[in-house]
């Protein structure tokens, strides 16, 4: 079930069968205390409760996925003789997307040398997530795509597209300061997933960037 859900939401419905009819087939549930489970696995007996005529198993807790990922517990269903079976039932929490990823800068700056070729990496953005599993994990893309530029996905490594091409018979003079700018975003693989922005400048004064051919 999904964290953030509210107290007595319904898991599951629990059925044993009894080949008996009439009263004797009648069966009544209840959660067992039960000895300490599988490692990862919290206790569930005081987290859920089960309805002890319809076998409906129910939260008794809102859950955080980030405190807790699974429970376990122990029920039995008797019948009027007094015959009993248990069955153990495991409850796993799926997470839910609550953080906005948060970059280590609201903006990077960075500059492509003279005479860097395709491939080359030229800086690194970063963002960390608090949400854990899939939800925390961060993927980095442009917002737009660049002929110049591009960004690792998994890394967040800015990297060149294209040999850095030196302004044609700019020679060793003094060249004019010229900068580009990206916007980088962070988001996790999943779908709807909360996003953050943050402004990349990259100064391409040795290169012809953007300029137009002689």
């Amino acid at each position: 079930m999904r964290e953030n859900l509210p107290p007595g939401t319904l898991v599951t419905t629990l059925h044993a069968i009894d080949a008996d009819t009439g009263v004797f087939g009648e069966l009544r549930y209840a959660v067992l205390e039960q000895p300490v489970g599988e490692p990862g696995m919290a206790e569930g007996r005081d987290a859920f409760a089960v309805n002890s005529s319809s076998g409906e198993l129910r939260s008794r807790l809102t859950f955080d996925y980030e405190r807790a990922k699974a429970f376990q517990l122990l029920v039995r269903a008797t019948d009027a003789g007094n015959t009993s079976a248990t069955v153990t039932v495991r409850v796993l929490v799926t997470g839910e997307d609550e953080y906005d990823p948060i970059f280590l800068s609201p903006s990077f700056n960075f500059e492509v040398p003279e005479g860097a070729r395709k491939g080359q990496s030229i800086g690194r953005v970063l963002a960390t997530d608090e949400d854990e599993g899939a939800d925390g994990v961060v993927l980095y893309s442009l917002a737009k795509p660049s002929p110049y530029f591009a960004i690792n996905q998994t890394t967040g490594t800015i990297y060149l597209r294209v040999d850095s091409q030196p302004q044609a018979g700019a020679g060793h003079a003094k060249r004019e300061p010229r900068e580009m700018s990206l916007e980088v975003q962070a988001r996790s693989p999943l779908p709807a997933s909360r996003l953050a922005s943050a402004q990349v400048t990259i100064d391409v004064t040795h290169t012809s960037f953007g300029l137009a051919p002689d």
